[in-house]
């Protein structure tokens, strides 16, 4: 499944994509953009995927930020799938 990201002004493609990921894409059918916090976040998110540290991604998308790391799984299972598509995995 691929997901049509909506150009949003000064955000590069990626960075749209990974937010919208972050932000649910599929929370409301034909979503194509990301929320005005998860637009944002899309540097830190972009950043945090490029280093492939799936853990520290899904608290940052799950915003706990507690030390325990606990994090739910749709935010576990979103932050894969963006390490992928940045790694240019197909979806």
């Amino acid at each position: 499944m691929t997901a049509t990201v909506a150009e949003a002004p000064g955000l590069p493609q990626l960075e749209q994509h990974l937010a919208l990921i972050a932000c649910g894409e599929n929370t409301r059918s034909g979503k194509t953009r990301a929320c005005d916090s998860c637009r944002a976040r899309s540097q830190t998110l972009l950043r945090i995927t490029s280093t492939g540290a799936a853990d520290a991604l899904a608290a940052t998308i799950c915003g706990t930020g507690d030390r325990r790391g606990k994090t739910c799984d749709p935010c576990k299972q979103k932050a894969v799938r963006m390490i992928r598509i940045y790694n240019g995995e197909t979806e």
